[in-house]
């Protein structure tokens, strides 16, 4: 699969409805019905795409954002989520994940505060990670899992391992220093100011 025609997927999605799950039938409907190939091409971009996000301090402004609620299962959805707000965020937080402060899904969250959110407000996308399974099982009948494997790769179900430094996620001036507007922000500091 061609990675404009991944992020055409993904984009055209979004505009076909704002509803995680919906979103999620709306993409394994459309790839159940192109070839074997691009499906499994669609699941190696995906976990491409989630790769660029998978730092410690990417976890670390999931963390933050999430008021600390983001486990390593967690910050997987979490990855699934930025590749969901499209081709751009993701280009600009995988560079700098403070990028994270300038996106207005995030700005809307934080400006209510993780103890108001709904259950689909999390920004968390679980069933994004389902979509090249299903849609390969209905277009084949076959597991999408031995499909890759044939293909000598390993299909992504978790975040990490990560490489580099890490450091106390629970650390407010970490949280300032590395990360210092989206801390702001999670702060109510900038409507202060």
């Amino acid at each position: 699969m061609d990675l404009d025609v991944f992020w055409d997927l993904v984009d055209r999605s979004a505009v076909a409805t704002s509803d995680q799950h919906e979103r999620r039938l709306w993409l394994t409907s459309r790839l159940a019905v192109l070839p074997p190939a691009e499906i499994l091409g669609f699941e190696t971009l995906l976990s491409a795409s989630r790769g660029r996000v998978n730092t410690f301090s990417h976890w670390h402004a999931a963390y933050v954002l999430c008021d600390g609620l983001c486990s390593a299962e967690q910050f997987f959805a979490f990855q699934s989520w930025v590749v969901g707000l499209g081709r751009g965020v993701l280009r600009e937080v995988a560079a700098v994940p403070d990028a994270l402060a300038e996106v207005p899904a995030v700005r809307t969250l934080l400006a209510v505060g993780a103890d108001s959110w709904p259950d689909s407000a999390w920004p968390l996308w679980e069933g994004l990670g389902r979509v090249s399974h299903d849609a390969f099982f209905e277009a084949t009948g076959r597991s999408l899992e031995n499909a890759l494997k044939v293909l000598g790769c390993v299909r992504v179900t978790d975040a990490g391992p990560f490489t580099g430094a890490v450091w106390d996620l629970d650390s407010p001036l970490e949280a300032a220093v590395r990360l210092p507007r989206l801390w702001e922000l999670s702060q109510g500091l900038e409507e202060a100011a």
